[in-house]
């Protein structure tokens, strides 16, 4: 009967399917090391670099003007195209009838049956015998 082997998928490597000899490789330097790589890999493929801050137009900073204007690759600190303003929060008012709890908090637009019950309760209805 053939022994069974197992193939590290880390370590691109085949050996015999003992317990002894998994527990050594899974110990070993190169299992380890490559595993590191391996999960590394993946960290890199997340990362988005950060581009470096551009420098000041000593320049501007100097004369108050840049012959380069907009078009300058410094930046122009007290310029008011470079001047960063928040931006404003627009929100867009949901089409239809919108839920508010008691604290005004919209709840937006929710089916019937998630709609919290009227203030005065349901209305009461006649009983029908079904049958």
């Amino acid at each position: 009967m053939p022994v069974r082997k197992y193939y590290c998928d880390y370590c691109d490597k085949q050996f015999q399917d003992t317990t002894a000899d998994r527990k050594r490789h899974v110990r070993g330097i190169q299992h380890q090391q490559a595993k590191a790589r391996w999960y590394d890999s993946f960290k890199l493929q997340h990362q988005q670099p950060i581009p470096p801050p551009k420098p000041l137009c000593f320049h501007f900073l100097n004369t108050g003007f840049c012959r380069y204007g907009d078009s300058c690759k410094y930046i122009h600190p007290n310029a008011p195209n470079n001047m960063q303003q928040p931006q404003p929060i627009i929100s867009t008012p949901p089409i239809g009838n919108v839920v508010r709890d008691s604290m005004g908090v919209s709840w937006g637009n929710l089916p019937p049956s998630l709609q919290p019950p009227p203030e005065g309760g349901y209305p009461h209805l006649p009983f029908v015998d079904w049958g």
